[in-house]
Formats: C-alpha cells, sequence, structure tokens
C-alpha cells in the first residue's frame, strides 16, 4: 500500500510531460502550416473553361482534397487562390467529364471539357416529372440531343431508327416522298381494329413527332412498359414518346446558334428495267404460253433493236388502219421505241436544305428561348412541281413572378407547303406517277411524232397538281408554385389548332394524233372534264392539366407524391367541295366552274377525363417503389362503360450498393426491376354506340330527278368498352469496367384483351353490319438489349452504342370457332405467311403428263414445261386447301412470317483535337414476305395493262428447244408467264409459295460523318465560341439478299408492290456556329 503515492506521483509527471510534448507539436504544425500559407497564398490562379460548344458559363473549379473552390463567369473565366494542399484543379459541369489538371507553379490553366452521354442521362423525363436514371423502375430508353444534330434527316423519325431498343419505325405507304411520315410502334403492340401509334407530347403537348424541327430537340425519353406510361391513361395504351425542346438558362448571358446544311439527293435501289428489246421477247413468250399472237412481229423487232442502238433512227410508232389515231396499244405494245422511262420521269439528283437559328439565355430570374427552322427539300419526280417545304418556329419564355411561383409561356408554330402531280382516285398523284412507271412499256415512245406532247397519262401529270397547305399553333400557359419547400404544383393549359387545305386543278390535256404525212395535229381534252377539288380540315385540341407533387426525405426514407387531373376536348370540322368544267384552266375555282358542284362535311369530336396519382418510396435509393394509378372517361363509349381504372406497379433493388454486395470491383452498379400494370385504349371509332341512319341520293330517275333514301340502320355497339393492356416486365441496368460499359436489359409480355372485333355472325338477310365487341387477346413477348461503351484517354474520346429487340405477338383470343384461316384464330402468330411448298418448275411434258400430284384446284387447265410444281403434305395427292381451316388446311402450312425480327442499331463516335467521326449502321436480320399480289414481282404475268420487266424477270424459264431469241433456261427462276392478269398464271401465284416467299433482312448505313471544330483562337477573332464544318452521308450502302426492291420501300400509297416513291440517299455539308 505504500508504494500508491510514488506510482501516483508518477503517473501525474508523465502526464505533464505529455501534454507540454502535445503542445509543443501543436505550436509546430501551426507554425509550418502558417509559413506554407505565407508560401502559397501568393499563386492565384486563371483561366477558361469551354467544351467543343464554347464557353461552360457556371462551371466548377475545385482545388482538388480541399473545399476551395470558384465558379466560371459567363464567359467561361474563373479565377482562383490556392490553399495549402495539392496543388491540382479539378473541372465539372453538369452533362461533361469531370477534369483534372496538375498546376505546379502555372497561374494560368485552362480546362476543355468533354461531353459525357451517360451523366447527360442521369436526369430523366418521365410522366409529370423527371426522376433519377438510377432510380427507374419502369422501362424507359433516352436519346439525347446528339442523336439529331447534324442529321440532315426531313424529320426526328428518321434519325430515330435504331436508336433504342423496342421502337419500331418503318416507311409508310407514302415511302421516300418528300416530307413523308413514318409509322411507329413501341414493342410490336396492336389493336385489331384500331392504330397503334404511341402517344407523342412535346413538351407535354400531344404533337405529331414531325412538327418540329429536329434542330429544337433537347432529349427524347421512350416509355415502354405499363409502369412508365400509365400516368398518360386513355391515349397511352401503346406507349408514349415524350420530347422535350431546348430551353434557355438563367443567368446564361445571350447564346446565339446557327446551323445549315445543304444536301444532294439521288434515289436509291430503284428497279432496274429490261431493255426494250429483252421486254418484246419476254412480252412475246407470255402471249404464246397463252396460245396467242406475238405482239412484236420481225419488223417491229426491227424497229426497236435500231432505236435501241441509236433513237429515233426507225418508226416508234405507226398509225392505226383507218388513219384517225395513232396505234400505241395498251401503254405500248404496239409501239416499236426503245424509252428510257426512268430517265424521262426521275431524276438522277435533287436536293434538301436546312437552317436553324436560335437566341437563348436569361437574367437572375427569367429565361428565354427562341428558334426558327427551314426544311426545304426538291423531290424527285421530274413530271410537274414536286417539292416539301416546312417553317417552324419555338418560342419558351420563364420568369420567377415571386419567390414560389414561376410563370411560363411556351409557344410553337409550324406552317408547311407541298406541291405534287394530282389524280382524282389515287392517293396520291406522286404515288400514280411510279403507278405509271411499272406499267409504261420501254417500246411506248414518250412524245407524239413531231411533237413534244406526251403520250398517254403521264400528260395528265404534268399538267394537273395539288397544293396542300398546313398550319398548327400551339399556345400553352403555364404556372409552376412552390409555397413550402418539397411541394411543387404545376398548372398548365394546352391549345393546338390545326388548319389544313389542299387544292387540285385537273386542267385540259394536250394529245395528238396523226396528220397523214408521219407527223402529228395537237388536239386537247374537252374543257367539260376538267376538275377542281379543295377541302379544308380544321381541328381544336384543348386541354387542362394541373398535378401537384410533394418530395420529402427523413433519413434514408424518400417519399414522392403526385397527384393530378387532365381533361381532354378534341373538335373537328372539315369540308370538301368539288366543281366541273372550268370555264378556263388559268382560273381554277368552285366560282370559275359551270358544271356539277357536290360539297360535303364531316365534324364531331371526342373528350376525355382523367384523374391520377404517383407514389414513389426508396429507402437510400437501394430498395425502390412506385405505384400508379389513372381513372378515365372517354366519350367515344356509352356512359354505363365509359370510366376505367388502371393501376401500375414497380420496383427495383440496387443490388449494387448490398454492403455484402461481391462484385463492387468488377461491376460498379447492378439493378433489378420489375413492373405489372393494366393501362386503358380508347382507339376506337367515334359514335359507335350511337345507332344511325345512312343518306344517300338515288341514281336518276324518270324526268331527270333523284330522291333523298335512308338505308338500313347499323346496330349500334352500346357494350363496347376500353381494351386493355396488362404487361409484366424485368429488367435489368449494369455499368461495369469503371462505368465505361454499361448494359440494359428487359423481357417483357403484354395481353391486350377485350380486343374490339365482330360479334356473333348474322344471317345476309339482315341487311347490316354486326356491332363491335370486346372479344378479343394479342400476347405479345419479347426481350430487349441495350449496350453502350464511353471512354476517354487524354485528347481522343470515343463511343459505341448497340441496340437490339425481338418480339412475337400471338392471338390468345378470338371469336372464330372454326378457325377459318381467312380471318384470325386463337394460336395464330400476327403476320404469319400460310402458303405451299414447292418441288422446282415442270421441265419436259412427260414430266408434267407423269407428275403424281393432282393440281387442278389450283388451276383446272392444261399445265406445261415452266409451271410450279407442289409438294403434297398431307398424303392424299391432291393439292388443296382442305377446309380452309386450321385444322384442315390441305396442303398449306405456314411458311414465314411478315414480322420483322431481331431489329438492331449499331453507332459509334469518336473525337480528337477538334475532329470528330461518326457512323450509324440499322437493319432487320428476319423478315419473309409475300410480294406475289398485285403489283411488279410477277413482271410480265400481270396481265397487258400492268405488264413490265426488270433485269431479274429475264431469269424466267425457256425450255430447251425454245425459239426466243433469248435462249433456254431451264432452271429459270421465275415461271411461264401468260399475258392475262389472273388466268393461267394462278397456277404459279394463286397462292404464297416457299419457293417466291422473299428475304426482307438487311442492313444498312443509316448515317456516316466526319466533322471538324475550328479552334478558339481562331473563331475568337470574329468573336465566335464555336465553329463546326462536317460532311455527312445518309443511306450510303445497303446489305440485303432482296431481289428488284429496297426492303424498306416496296409498295406505295395504293398498296401495289413496286409503286413506291424511291427512298434517297444522300451526301450534304454543313455548318454549326455559335456565338
Amino acid at each position: 500500500m505504500s508504494e500508491l503515492p510514488t506510482i501516483t506521483l508518477t503517473i501525474i509527471k508523465m502526464k505533464v510531460k505529455q501534454k507540454f510534448k502535445s503542445k509543443t507539436r501543436f505550436c509546430n504544425a501551426v507554425l509550418l502550416f502558417l509559413l506554407s500559407t505565407m508560401g502559397i497564398m501568393a499563386q492565384t490562379v486563371t483561366g477558361t473553361v469551354t467544351s467543343s460548344d464554347g464557353p461552360l458559363p457556371g462551371a466548377s473549379v475545385i482545388q482538388k482534397g480541399t473545399t476551395n473552390g470558384a465558379i466560371a463567369d459567363f464567359d467561361g473565366v474563373y479565377e482562383i487562390t490556392l490553399t495549402a494542399g495539392e496543388k491540382t484543379l479539378v473541372f465539372s459541369y453538369l452533362g461533361y467529364q469531370s477534369l483534372e489538371v496538375a498546376v505546379g507553379n502555372r497561374t494560368e490553366v485552362d480546362g476543355f471539357l468533354q461531353e459525357d452521354a451517360q451523366a447527360l442521362d442521369e436526369a430523366v423525363v418521365v410522366g409529370y416529372g423527371v426522376q433519377k436514371k438510377e432510380n427507374l423502375t419502369g422501362s424507359v430508353s433516352i436519346v439525347g440531343e446528339e442523336v439529331f444534330d447534324n442529321r440532315p434527316v426531313a424529320n426526328a423519325q428518321q434519325a430515330l431508327q435504331g436508336a433504342s431498343p423496342g421502337l419500331q419505325i418503318s416507311t409508310s405507304s407514302a415511302t421516300g416522298e418528300p416530307g413523308a411520315t413514318m409509322n411507329m410502334s413501341i414493342r410490336g403492340l396492336t389493336s385489331l381494329e384500331g392504330g397503334n401509334a404511341p402517344l407523342v407530347l412535346v413538351d407535354n403537348i400531344p404533337m405529331g413527332i414531325n412538327d418540329i424541327d429536329p434542330s429544337d430537340i433537347a432529349s427524347i425519353s421512350i416509355l415502354k412498359d405499363v409502369a412508365a406510361s400509365a400516368i398518360y391513361g386513355a391515349r397511352a395504351a401503346f406507349g408514349v414518346i415524350l420530347i422535350t425542346t431546348k430551353s434557355g438558362k438563367k443567368n446564361g448571358g445571350v447564346n446565339i446558334s446557327y446551323s445549315t446544311n445543304y444536301a444532294v439527293t439521288s434515289p436509291m435501289n430503284m428497279p432496274q428495267n429490261a431493255d426494250a428489246l429483252s421486254f418484246a421477247h419476254t412480252m412475246n413468250q407470255a402471249s404464246e404460253n397463252a396460245g396467242g399472237s406475238p405482239y412484236y412481229d420481225a419488223t417491229r423487232l426491227e424497229y426497236i433493236a435500231q432505236n435501241l442502238a441509236s433513237p429515233g433512227s426507225a418508226p416508234e410508232v405507226v398509225e392505226t388502219a383507218n388513219g384517225l389515231a395513232w396505234d400505241l396499244g395498251v401503254d405500248g405494245l404496239n409501239a416499236s421505241a426503245a424509252t428510257d422511262w426512268e430517265s424521262l420521269l426521275i431524276k438522277k439528283t435533287s436536293s434538301r436544305i436546312k437552317h436553324n437559328l436560335s437566341v437563348s439565355g436569361g437574367s437572375e430570374n427569367t429565361s428565354y428561348y427562341l428558334s426558327g427552322g427551314y426544311y426545304d427539300e426538291e423531290g424527285l419526280l421530274k413530271v410537274g412541281k414536286d417539292y416539301f417545304t416546312r417553317y417552324n418556329i419555338d418560342a419558351k419564355i420563364s420568369t420567377k413572378a415571386t419567390p414560389w411561383m414561376d410563370i411560363s409561356l411556351l409557344t410553337k408554330y409550324k406552317y408547311e407547303e407541298q406541291e405534287y402531280p394530282a389524280h382524282p382516285t389515287s392517293g396520291s398523284g406522286r404515288s400514280f406517277v411510279t403507278l405509271l412507271m411499272t406499267r409504261l412499256k420501254p417500246t411506248k415512245p414518250a412524245f407524239y411524232p413531231g411533237t413534244d406532247v406526251w403520250t398517254g397519262r403521264i400528260g395528265e401529270q404534268v399538267l394537273q397538281k395539288t397544293m396542300e397547305k398546313n398550319r398548327q399553333l400551339i399556345i400553352s400557359p403555364r404556372v409552376t408554385l412552390e409555397p413550402i419547400k418539397g411541394w411543387v404544383t404545376n398548372i398548365e393549359y394546352n391549345y393546338r389548332t390545326n388548319d389544313n387545305s389542299d387544292e387540285s386543278a385537273f386542267p385540259t390535256v394536250p394529245s395528238a394524233v396523226p396528220d397523214g404525212s408521219g407527223g402529228s395535229i395537237i388536239t386537247s381534252s374537252n374543257q367539260e372534264s376538267t376538275r377542281y377539288y379543295s377541302s379544308l380540315v380544321t381541328n381544336t385540341y384543348l386541354s387542362p392539366n394541373i398535378y401537384s407533387a410533394y418530395t420529402k426525405s427523413f433519413g434514408n426514407h424518400n417519399f414522392h407524391v403526385m397527384a393530378g387531373y387532365q381533361q381532354e376536348k378534341y373538335s373537328y370540322s372539315n369540308l370538301y367541295a368539288r366543281s366541273a368544267y372550268l370555264l378556263t384552266d388559268a382560273i381554277p375555282s368552285i366560282n370559275t366552274s359551270v358544271g356539277e358542284k357536290t360539297i360535303s362535311d364531316g365534324k364531331g369530336h371526342w373528350t376525355t377525363q382523367g384523374v391520377f396519382g404517383r407514389f414513389n418510396y426508396n429507402y437510400a435509393e437501394k430498395y425502390l417503389f412506385e405505384m400508379n394509378v389513372r381513372r378515365d372517361g372517354s366519350s367515344r363509349f356509352d356512359s354505363d362503360n365509359r370510366w376505367g381504372t388502371f393501376p401500375s406497379f414497380s420496383g427495383g433493388w440496387v443490388f449494387s450498393k448490398e454492403n455484402f454486395y461481391p462484385l463492387k470491383d468488377q461491376i460498379e452498379f447492378l439493378k433489378f426491376r420489375g413492373s405489372y400494370g393494366s393501362i386503358g385504349n380508347q382507339n376506337v371509332a367515334n359514335y359507335l354506340y350511337v345507332p344511325s341512319l345512312p343518306i344517300s341520293q338515288s341514281s336518276w330517275l324518270f324526268g331527270g330527278e333523284q330522291l333523298w333514301t335512308v338505308g338500313i340502320p347499323n346496330l349500334s355497339s352500346v357494350n363496347l368498352t376500353w381494351e386493355k393492356v396488362n404487361t409484366v416486365d424485368f429488367g435489368l441496368d449494369l455499368r461495369t469496367l469503371n462505368n465505361r460499359l454499361g448494359l440494359t436489359f428487359d423481357w417483357y409480355q403484354s395481353k391486350i384483351d377485350n380486343l374490339v372485333g365482330p360479334g356473333e355472325s348474322v344471317p345476309d338477310v339482315l341487311g347490316t353490319s354486326v356491332p363491335k365487341i370486346n372479344s378479343g387477346e394479342v400476347t405479345t413477348t419479347g426481350w430487349e438489349l441495350e449496350l453502350s461503351w464511353r471512354n476517354t484517354s487524354n485528347d481522343f474520346s470515343y463511343g459505341v452504342r448497340g441496340v437490339l429487340s425481338d418480339y412475337k405477338s400471338e392471338i390468345t383470343k378470338y371469336n372464330n370457332p372454326t378457325k377459318i384461316l381467312n380471318n384470325y384464330y386463337e394460336g395464330m402468330q400476327l403476320n404469319e405467311i400460310w402458303g405451299m411448298e414447292t418441288a422446282g418448275l415442270f421441265q419436259t411434258a412427260d414430266e408434267v403428263a407423269n407428275w403424281e400430284n393432282d393440281q387442278s384446284f389450283i388451276y383446272s387447265g392444261a399445265w406445261f414445261p415452266g409451271d410450279v410444281k407442289y409438294m403434297d403434305l398431307n398424303g392424299d395427292n391432291v393439292i388443296d386447301i382442305g377446309d380452309n381451316t386450321k385444322d384442315d388446311s390441305g396442303d398449306r402450312k405456314v411458311i414465314g412470317n411478315s414480322t420483322p425480327r431481331f431489329q438492331f442499331g449499331l453507332s459509334a463516335d469518336a473525337s480528337w483535337k477538334g475532329f470528330d467521326a461518326s457512323f450509324v449502321l440499322q437493319g432487320v436480320a428476319k423478315r419473309d414476305l409475300d410480294l406475289r399480289g398485285l403489283g411488279t414481282f410477277r413482271g410480265p404475268a400481270n396481265g397487258p395493262l400492268h405488264a413490265n420487266v426488270y433485269t431479274e424477270h429475264l431469269d424466267y424459264f425457256r425450255a430447251e428447244d425454245t425459239t426466243n431469241p433469248l435462249g433456254p433456261n431451264t432452271d429459270g427462276y421465275f415461271p411461264n408467264s401468260y399475258n392475262q392478269f389472273t388466268g393461267q398464271n394462278n397456277k404459279n401465284y394463286r397462292y404464297p409459295t416457299t419457293r417466291y416467299l422473299q428475304n426482307g433482312a438487311y442492313l444498312r448505313l443509316k448515317n456516316v460523318q466526319v466533322g471538324y471544330t475550328i479552334p478558339k483562337d481562331i473563331t475568337s477573332k470574329a468573336k465566335i465560341s464555336s465553329a463546326r464544318i462536317y460532311l455527312s452521308g445518309e443511306n450510303l450502302l445497303t446489305f440485303t439478299d432482296l431481289m428488284i426492291y429496297d426492303p424498306e420501300a416496296f409498295d406505295g400509297r395504293d398498296g401495289r408492290i413496286g409503286d413506291q416513291y424511291p427512298i434517297s440517299k444522300m451526301v450534304s455539308l454543313g455548318l454549326n456556329i455559335n456565338f
């Protein structure tokens, strides 16, 4: 016990000594810090933060490892005084890759930042809001403005091809016409009665995707599953495309941007006509095959040969026996010219030009954006005028009226104008010109002898014209309220009006008759045959929207609640007028017509109302949950079936944020997600539930009178209600290799039930159609994959992005109990092709006589060498179709499917010291096409009027002992041709066959581009912040096994194979300047 005081004293001494040493060390550290600070305080660093687009005002400059930093001013200039610590600066800006630069002893350090596509995607526009990409639980694809920059495309759809998995974009019946729109669907979803186009919203306003200038697009979000799109309700059953246009930035000063592009276009993959002499020999063979005489005798064949060698050196057409007309025959079958119709009707090159000028900026409380766009496209037709012009104006202004209220106004205006050849019945005069090209014989002269008057109907298309003018105005005032932090209410009123007009004039058309001495006398059609058509189509869309959201966090618990109301009213009023017998061709109008005049109109409206809500919860951004619900009412249904409630649920798990996550060094981010939900579809015809009596005017009665009559009333579809789209989706998102490689995968299944279709069959004596009922179901199953890679090394940056998707759609319920193959049936794969297997062509008469199968069902007459042999699939040695049902299809089976399968896109870009390059590939890996119907695939087997011969058609069967000057061709691809429209051609083309099924798969180089950004030390002398010049090519290469046609364009507006307007390839030069 006596030792305790000594021990205690020793401990006290030790503590005092330690405190003294600690104080000494602290004083030394403070002194050292002060001395070092005195040495570094003098180092002030200045510089400029820029990108390829110019200065980056607001960029952050931080001294690494400290909180010491500065913000770049409007010109991108910063100034920072370094403190103790690492002498390295970190430059950063939203949407750009961070940059670290060692300072050393320098006092001037500039930072040049590269765009970071992944960072730009962090904030994703979704329905009625914005979410972090990492927190998404629905299936959403993002397409940035880089997809649209510098592309000389007519519209946004062309640039989107192959850019997003599951987004299918294909040519419409307008094919390559100037200003043509395209067909668009998401994940192959479809309705058997209505359309399947997704809802397109531009700044939350329903618009056409091609109503805007692609240069104004900032980003596009594609909402693909129900969980992502359900919040939009009645019109979003087939997905939603959200387009956000560019805006000004507060405190952004004034930014002026100008871009221009000039393109030279040329037709691509045009079918190539056989020469006139080969055509004549082929048509002679077709006539002889049918038991007729040849069209061209030895004299005419000699004339054709001479004109082929030297145009106009021999007679091209002779007079009829009575000398009153030129003997052209059916579109030239009696003539002897050698006309290259393609060179006369289609330009070798044409042009397109684009301009866009925008001014944006803002002050502390106000931002603005004003853009004007101009696009002009000259068509490829030489006949008449053929052009499309579009003007766009996009204006936005937003101001903070109070600390808790923002007021903004969005205004958009579009004017389109196009002129093209007119036709009174065809879908478009352009299409009629291309249709004429398929049946104009190369032996037909272009002009009557001694004149410049066109032979045949081409003369009509030179003079007949249609002028279309489309105007659209959109005004959308908006108020955003935030009375307390986290509670934001948006009030919007969307107004859109369209005013579309067109007028068509059909004046007199010149012709010619023989003058008796080898020349012609010019005549004209009767004035009484002239016509004038005019139409005015107007519609108005009104939609007030109010939605309020509250966001709150409690520790790691994050909540977001949103509720809203939407109302829509769409009204239309159309007027159509026609008149005959123009007094003069010079002034075509209703008032200058003295013949019969008819006027018709159409008017109506539809409305919807909807309330909706969303609840989001996540824990530490690791466990994610979202619920949406929408209740919609639509005027398209009877009052008892008008309302529907559609919920959706989705969740996600960010596995990579778990403490036990085992792959942190390999896969930096890994998220699993899933969703389920339903949404209603109201896309059916208006007023189906309302009984109606058709009114019409009778034919002429005695005494030249007509009576108005009332027809049999329809049976109203009073029980018709919503089609429902129910979707389940499972997906994963990951990033690896230091976030350079990204992958997104989705598997989905959508069931569209309550499909609108015909009701139970009724006796024909009823005299009217049966009412529509909700009875069908289609199940679509598919998957999507998206891969991206982005890397930067010193001055070199590059990226690669690939998308791949596939789906199948099956009828899982339909009112067809016997499964007759002429209609949908349960178990049917949509777009399947039922056909027959073939065993080649008959080679000899003996083979025909000894063929084991009876083919008289297909054609009851005689069969010859060169006709198709059919396989007996059911073993009865009789080729037929059985009961034409799924269970008894005879010798037919599913031989293909026209659904595009395995659609893909691949893009890549690279930049180095101002130089940049990129390319885009797009295609379809599998598609079957049955092209043997009405059109040009059958070539000379189309009857005299529609017969044509492309170079591929020369590969047709010719026997060993043939006298045809083209020689024998027993292994020819095409069978015998007969100069009949159907008749004996039914032997070879009545049903689809494996022999003539075409492969519609293709790979296309959609775009390739090289550019150069002029160094800033040069552009700054002209007060230009950035300037880039580039060379771009579109549709330069196509790889396909499809014969004759382009895989994206093989039929036109009239639905005939071969009457398509050609797609263009183009080369363009562009310039972008920013001030």
